[in-house]
């Protein structure tokens, strides 16, 4: 009994001893595997290509390679073999497939994204949409889609002779017109993208400006005599050779150098002390210019954007010496009572509405009694509506009920280049005004220019009393709201201007006694403000003895003055 029991306890432990040595080589063997499996590895995992483009995905095992998905997306395109430890694939069509790598039991999928790089759409977009004959702008693909499309283009203008186009984007302007630039996809001849660019009338020349004080009688040797000069800027519509200024003064004792003034304007300053005689005190000062006309884009209104910003503009809406309170008394309700009554919200109603109603309520001198310019006085214009005056008291108006209503305004001044009345050499000065639309930039609303041909040269005003009036009334006013000639250029901007160095005159009212002109007028004839300061600067301004000098002729045989002359020579060969 005991015998037996003691070999039964062998078997049972002998029995236990197998199954414990089964199951542990069944775990082993499990181990192993899982083992193995863990340790397939691809490279990369996942991939986008474009279509005609190739990949090679790598495992660290020998695989068998497979392609699942939409047909045609990717082909393999190594060598074939049973298995292989890399793959060559090949994108031929947009859209997703997956490469398969299997190695024994265990499959890894690596996701190929395809995408084509011919766009479905190209947006192009161009620096300017208006040059000049001879001045550029580029062109750009801004955007196409899909975004991951390719942007190489091809470049080409519909008219060449309008302008011209080269491989880098690079636009010329070459006469007057409108040419269609086209980008067109490299990845397929028919998709493309335009943009319309304007070539603008352009008068390009050289202005040689003279300045003299020698007149020995008037201006006798032994006093200070000082000059400033304006000088024009390059700006969205004139471009100003910077190579090409020259200001010469051989005799000068100080200068000519170039100075800026408070309102930005570009001067140059000549000096001539006491011991120099009067026949030498001449300056000369010429550039090379090139002015385009401004044409009104079709959507103006449209192109209004953003409100005015208020900080950057303050100089344009702060009142002037010469503009009359802009928050009571007839200013601010001339203003209010013009936005009312049009219902006008935005930038370009107001300035439009104020337009049109300086257009149709206020008068211009075209000839009488105001010398040069004038002066703007707008508070007493708009009580004295039928005194009328020139360009700057007409145009002072309607930058002081812009300003009165929140529109940035501002007065502009400059030199006629085209001859008066077909006589050679014979210029003027003109100066108008523009208000600021955001979104767009300064833009033109010449009252004055509208005016002037309203009264044409009967110096009387054309009622708008017929159908045909009130037709070529509106054709006008329409030709100058957003419009300017070429024939033109600007060369400086602001008003209560201090030069620099700062001018020393006070005031020029004693030299004009209200005997002979009216009270409204000493002002006017001096263009200076009570605390010395400019209100405007287009002639050259000059101190004799510390004291203003004008520039009018009309007063020549009573007033002491100097001599200023302008001349305009178009380039050469300008086909404008």
């Amino acid at each position: 009994m005991h015998m037996y029991t003691q070999i039964s306890s062998k078997k049972r432990m002998t029995a236990l001893l197998v199954a414990f040595a089964f199951l542990l080589g069944t775990f082993a063997v499990g181990t192993e595997t899982v083992s193995a499996a863990s340790k397939l590895k691809v490279s990369p995992t996942r991939k986008t290509v474009y279509i005609g483009s190739k990949v090679t995905i790598k495992a660290n095992k020998k695989v068998k390679w497979s392609v699942s998905g939409k047909k045609k997306i990717v082909k393999i395109v190594s060598k074939k073999s049973k298995k292989n430890k890399k793959v060559t694939v090949k994108a031929y069509k947009a859209g997703t497939a997956y490469v398969k790598a299997k190695y024994g039991k265990k499959t890894k999928k690596i996701r190929i994204t395809v995408r084509s790089k011919v766009p479905t759409k190209i947006n192009v977009v161009s620096t300017e949409t208006g040059i000049g004959v001879g001045n550029h702008c580029t062109v750009k693909v801004k955007s196409v889609s899909p975004s991951y499309a390719s942007k190489s283009v091809t470049w080409s203008s519909s008219n060449t002779k309008i302008a011209t186009v080269n491989a880098s984007g690079l636009v010329k302007g070459v006469k007057p017109g409108v040419a269609t630039i086209t980008a067109t996809s490299k990845m397929s001849k028919a998709k493309k993208g335009s943009v319309k660019i304007r070539v603008l009338k352009t008068l390009s020349g050289t202005v040689t400006m003279t300045t003299s004080v020698t007149d020995e009688t008037k201006f006798p040797k032994g006093k200070v005599t000082r000059v400033w000069i304006p000088v024009p800027q390059t700006d969205r519509d004139q471009t100003v050779a910077p190579s090409t200024i020259q200001c010469k003064a051989e005799k000068a004792t100080e200068g000519p150098k170039e100075t800026v003034d408070s309102s930005g304007n570009k001067a140059f300053y000549v000096v001539w002390d006491e011991n120099t005689e009067p026949k030498d005190r001449t300056a000369t000062l010429s550039y090379n210019i090139s002015r385009r006309e401004i044409v009104r884009p079709d959507n103006l209104a449209a192109l209004e954007k953003g409100k005015v910003d208020t900080k950057e503009m303050a100089p344009y809406l702060r009142e002037s010496k010469r503009s009359g309170s802009l928050t009571d008394g007839i200013v601010k309700e001339t203003a209010d009572k013009i936005v009312k009554d049009a219902n006008a919200k935005t930038v370009y109603q107001k300035a439009q509405a104020i337009y049109e109603w300086v257009c149709e309520n206020i008068s211009r001198d075209n000839s009488r009694h105001t010398p040069g310019i004038g002066a703007g006085n707008a508070e007493y214009i708009l009580n004295h509506p039928n005194e009328g005056g020139k360009c700057t008291d007409t145009n002072s108006v309607f930058i002081a009920l812009c300003r009165a209503a929140g529109v940035p305004a501002r007065g502009v001044y400059g030199l006629s280049l085209n001859e008066l009345e077909g006589k050679p050499g014979t210029y003027i000065q003109k100066c108008k005004p523009q208000y600021y639309l955001p979104g767009y930039g300064w833009a033109e609303a010449d009252t004055s220019a509208v005016l002037k041909e309203i009264i044409g040269h009967e110096d009387e005003y054309r009622k708008a009393d017929t159908p045909e009036m009130k037709e070529e009334w509106k054709n006008i006013k329409d030709r100058y709201w957003g419009n300017g000639s070429e024939q033109w250029i600007m060369l400086s901007t602001g008003d209560d201007i201090e030069l620099s160095p700062r001018q020393s005159a006070v005031t020029a009212e004693d030299q004009y006694p209200t005997d002979k002109y009216p009270e409204k007028w000493p002002q006017r004839l001096a263009g200076l403000n009570d605390d010395g300061t400019l209100n405007y600067f287009v002639y050259p301004y000059v101190e004799y003895d510390g004291q203003f000098n004008h520039a009018y002729k009309k007063l020549a045989a009573e007033y002491p003055h100097f001599t200023f002359n302008y001349t305009f020579e178009e380039d050469a060969g300008c086909n404008c």
